[in-house]
């Protein structure tokens, strides 16, 4: 037998598999750590991508919203703002025109402890910090509108904003195919009918977006750009470790796909053999069952075929199902198509909108493949609505041994941290993968 290690939160958890089931770790090889990430920030910056400099687009008296993604992923945002602030002061914009604003799109807000926690004490005290706004009409503004001419709302700072800065961290995205670029503006500081529209589109595909270099959502949000500008990027690529290795700057398309193209070797794993069974850690994306399914579309190109075989998700889902309690019904249903296209149509349709949407995704994902649930955060019966068959993390190994056991000579594969890894076949590594 083979024992295996793989995080469950902050802690490590073991398993076994028999030798001549385990295929091995599908994880990226280890990657270098920036020698100095303070410098490495300061270098793009300063060689930014696609267009000048800061310089260029900031002015003396400029209102500045700086907007930053959330406590849910893990840029180094407090090491990234002092170097950024100090610049902005450089470039003539005072203290007191400058807002940063926490990107939530229609996660939970953040604390006040958690907010000063990822900017920094000093920043926090010294600059006004927001929550972007999802649901308060009186803190969105009216930009545009859909093809189906839903109002497009965002965040008042933002939009009243002379210039727009977005700092983020480069990551393979169900939806999006990776993050950074634009996605903080469209969908992070938008109203929720507008977070619930990406990702509603999104669920209408029935297949498996994640570490596409562009998807159709990500054009059609890059199209809405004329509505409200990103004039400047500041995008991280980080090692397993959670360290910066790359940082980008610039333009918000075209230093986003070039750190694309280096996030794909840092994050990236070839799969050389195809398994029955994966299993996988959540690892980073821990917080709840909204984040941390983002381990199995991870994973799902380690398993054989377009359809069957098992994944294993182990996830502390520290806060529950997360912030759309009704998505394990939807994730359940049948007919998650037909209340998406009722919903785009502007038809009275009952229920939370994202829930629907994320529900109607991970259905199809559920119809494709067999899906175990491991951890305490959530329960059995919550995971029976999903259709997930579940187990407490103390019965890991049972979880193992019987989905191993469903499978003739069974090929197994595990994954550290499946939210964050891009699995590719020599074949894929350089397709544009556009669906």
């Amino acid at each position: 037998m083979t024992k295996i290690a793989i995080p469950y939160g902050e802690k490590m958890v073991e398993f076994s598999l028999p030798e001549e089931t385990f295929i091995g770790m599908t994880d990226p090889p280890a990657a270098q750590a920036a020698e100095n990430p303070e410098k490495e920030i300061e270098e793009a910056m300063e060689h930014p991508i696609g267009m000048g400099g800061l310089e260029t687009v900031v002015f003396p008296g400029a209102k500045v919203a700086v907007i930053t993604d959330d406590g849910s992923r893990p840029t180094p945002v407090k090491m990234i703002l002092p170097i950024l602030l100090k610049k902005l002061s450089a470039c003539g914009v005072r203290r007191e025109d400058i807002v940063i604003v926490m990107a939530l799109g229609s996660h939970r807000y953040m604390t006040e402890d958690e907010i000063r926690e990822r900017v920094g004490d000093a920043v926090y005290k010294s600059y006004r910090v927001v929550n972007s706004e999802f649901r308060q009409k009186g803190r969105l503004l009216s930009v545009g509108e859909t093809d189906e001419r839903t109002p497009i709302l965002a965040t008042r700072e933002v939009v009243e904003a002379d210039i727009r800065i977005g700092v983020g961290n480069l990551v393979p995205h169900p939806v999006m195919g990776w993050g950074g670029g634009g996605k903080i503006i469209f969908p992070g500081v938008t109203g929720e009918d507008i977070v619930a529209y990406f990702h509603l589109k999104a669920s209408m595909y029935n297949e498996n977006m994640f570490g596409m270099d562009v998807t159709p959502v990500r054009r059609m949000m890059e199209s809405w750009m004329q509505y409200i500008s990103l004039d400047f990027i500041i995008n991280t690529i980080m090692t397993q470790d959670l360290k910066i290795s790359r940082v980008v700057a610039g333009h918000y398309i075209e230093a986003q796909r070039a750190g694309v193209a280096i996030a794909k070797k840092v994050q990236g794993c070839p799969v050389k053999e195809k398994a029955d069974v994966v299993i996988v850690s959540s690892h980073p994306a821990d917080q709840d069952f909204w984040q941390s399914p983002k381990a199995l579309y991870g994973a799902e190109p380690a398993l054989k075929g377009e359809e069957g075989g098992t994944m294993i998700l182990v996830s502390p889902n520290y806060e529950g199902i997360g912030p759309h309690p009704e998505y394990p019904e939807y994730m359940g249903r049948e007919n998650g198509d037909e209340l998406v296209k009722n919903y785009l149509r502007g038809n009275k349709t009952e229920g939370d909108p994202l829930a629907i949407a994320v529900g109607n995704s991970m259905a199809k994902m559920r119809r494709r493949r067999n899906l175990v649930v491991v951890g305490n955060g959530v329960t059995k019966e919550q995971m029976e609505k999903c259709g997930c068959r579940w187990y407490p993390i103390e019965e890991l190994q049972r979880a193992v041994d019987e989905a191993v056991s469903q499978y003739d000579s069974c090929r197994a594969a595990v994954l550290s941290a499946g939210a964050e890894t891009f699995l590719y076949t020599e074949e894929e590594k350089n397709g544009d993968g556009e669906g």
